[in-house]
């Protein structure tokens, strides 16, 4: 199944992504559906696992800012959810993109 192409994010551009201008990249997770994906509640949900887990389950030693599922998928179950930082997220999140593209 192939999918229609999205219009380029940069402001008045009305290329189609990928856009053939220069500097014009499509914003990062702009195809993500995961927050269409959350269940209702999940401000709460949030609001819960950051307090349960305040320091970084990663490092041990920043706050936590983001909650991360430690199984990737769409398990929102506070046992699968857990408090990191946002360095911690970011390159947790990259290596799972890296191996998912493998």
């Amino acid at each position: 199944m192939t999918r229609a192409a999205k219009p380029c994010n940069a402001p008045g551009c009305h290329h189609l992504q990928p856009c053939p201008v220069a500097g014009h990249t499509p914003a990062p997770w702009s195809g993500s559906t995961r927050r269409r994906r959350l269940p209702p509640g999940w401000d709460r949900t949030r609001a819960t696992v950051l307090h349960r887990h305040p320091t970084c389950q990663v490092c041990g030693q920043a706050p936590s800012t983001e909650v991360d599922h430690v199984e990737p998928g769409d398990d929102h179950s506070l046992a699968n959810l857990q408090g990191i930082c946002t360095p911690c997220h970011r390159a947790k999140s990259a290596r799972e993109g890296q191996a998912a593209r493998a």
